[in-house]
């Protein structure tokens, strides 16, 4: 055998390892006091395709193979195990089946264990709404492969949360996704939208497996290959070479993570630290406020509001989507509500600059691009602020919304003059620097910088120029 093919067998060999363990990584995306997006984003599973010379081999074989070390119990001791009867799909006794049994049993051991925690977070959840749409419930372990159980699951083709929705799909289904909310994230109404995709791609098949390779590679493919081949017969579909392998994989992978979450102990998956259900009731607000004061009005802490409601990827609810639904501790509805009325909220206009009362008239000639880069905002914000697109012609005379940047967000909740948000115009004497204007009205350099959007490491005041300043 040459060296070169030698080394390729070993590559196909090992990669898969590799692959998995980059599928489980984190990535710190901000602060939870960021204008981005805040929230940890935790990258979907990636589970390899059976290699081609691996997938004839019996579980024994290929527990002993060098794709991965075993696991205590060894896979190869455990003997097959046929799903439940009556189950909700036919299951062949197709070696595929077979080699994923054993892969998460021992190449993904840790890594499925894990899922498998987190997992009762949300099955009681899930199963409920499944069971309202009518639909089987060990459906619901599809979220495992897709996500891992992680709301926060963001993959390289922009899929997100436990269902790893596209934008397009999502948006389908009634998710809202935007700048600053992400509704695929959130777990009960992306579950429901979920629930209607599946039901909706059986009701095209009518076939369980063709609907599940539908959810992974589109309708269209899987119609395609159906007329290609002539057969509804997922399995037999397998044999052409009209899906690509990921699809020809993804109910063999289903079917094997099903077998395995439903008898953990059988498999050898016996010390898991299961989670606590997470216990929430849905209330609905009719205002804009920020994420700290619904956590505070809810009586938990931001992390645990947060994880509660990972669908909100700024600072604030979304100030043109109204009312909002969020989720609170279960039997904390009414407190929450009461506590709310209580405290300060945002109307709508403070969510945007305060100079020229946070509108702009567009003036001839001017673009969103322009306009954009003279508030110091982005074109996206700008588009949602005003509910535009790429595409949207603007007209002169017409008035649009600024959004505030994050700075000018972040020293409105600071102390003295910036929590009342009552700011006033002064013109530059000569002599004054931002030093002496924060000193005299008792703020901070970066808070004017921030209200007047003077940014840059020198900025120059020129005399009888006007800015604002805190009310005092």
């Amino acid at each position: 055998m040459s060296i070169r093919k030698r080394t390729g067998m070993i590559l196909a060999l090992v990669s898969p390892v590799f692959l998995l363990a980059a599928g489980c990584s984190t990535t710190h995306t901000g602060s939870p006091d960021t204008a981005a997006p805040v929230s940890m984003t935790v990258t979907p599973p990636v589970i390899p395709s059976p290699p081609p010379n691996q997938i004839a081999k019996t579980p024994a074989a290929l527990a002993k193979s060098s794709i991965g070390p075993p696991a205590a119990p060894s896979a190869g001791t455990i003997p097959p195990k046929v799903l439940e009867k009556p189950f909700f799909m036919r299951v062949p006794d197709d070696p595929s089946i077979e080699w994923y049994d054993t892969y998460f049993q021992t190449v993904a051991r840790k890594h499925f264990a894990v899922w498998l925690s987190r997992s009762t977070q949300y099955l009681p959840m899930m199963k409920a709404v499944f069971r309202e749409e009518g639909l089987p419930e060990d459906l619901v372990y599809l979220s495992l492969i897709e996500s891992g159980f992680s709301p926060r699951a963001y993959s390289y083709s922009r899929a997100a949360g436990l269902w790893q929705f596209m934008r397009g799909t999502g948006r389908k289904y009634g998710l809202k996704v935007n700048a600053w909310i992400d509704q695929r994230r959130d777990p009960v109404q992306s579950t429901r939208a979920a629930a209607r995709y599946l039901k909706d791609l059986y009701t095209e098949f009518h076939s369980w497996s063709l609907a599940l390779a539908a959810y992974n590679a589109g309708e269209g493919k899987v119609a395609n290959a159906v007329a290609d081949t002539g057969t509804k017969d997922y399995w037999e579909i397998r044999n052409s070479n009209t899906l690509s392998n990921e699809t020809k994989d993804y109910v063999p992978k289903f079917l094997a993570a099903v077998r395995i979450a439903k008898d953990p102990s059988r498999y050898g998956f016996d010390n898991i630290d299961y989670q606590s259900p997470i216990e929430a009731e849905t209330a609905t607000i009719g205002h804009p406020a920020e994420i700290r004061v619904l956590a505070k009005a809810a009586g938990v802490s931001l992390r645990t509001f947060r994880k509660m409601n990972p669908e909100f990827i700024r600072w604030a609810t979304p100030p043109h989507m109204l009312p909002v639904s969020l989720n609170v501790p279960t039997g904390k509805k009414e407190e929450f509500l009461t506590n709310l009325s209580r405290l300060p909220h945002m109307s709508n206009r403070s969510l945007y600059a305060d100079s020229d009362g946070g509108i702009h008239t567009i003036r001839p000639g001017e673009s969103l691009w322009t306009i954009a880069r003279r508030y110091h905002v982005s074109m996206q914000a700008l588009m949602n602020a005003n509910g535009l697109s790429s595409s949207s012609v603007i007209h002169t005379g017409k008035r649009i919304n600024i959004p505030v940047s994050y700075a000018s967000n972040h020293y409105r909740r600071g102390r003295g003059h910036l929590v009342s948000g009552h700011w006033m115009r002064h013109r530059i004497r000569r002599g004054e620097s931002l030093f002496a204007l924060a000193k005299r009205f008792r703020t901070t350099i970066s808070a004017i910088r921030s209200k007047n959007h003077l940014f840059g490491r020198r900025t120059y005041l020129r005399e009888g120029q006007m800015i604002m300043v805190p009310a005092r």
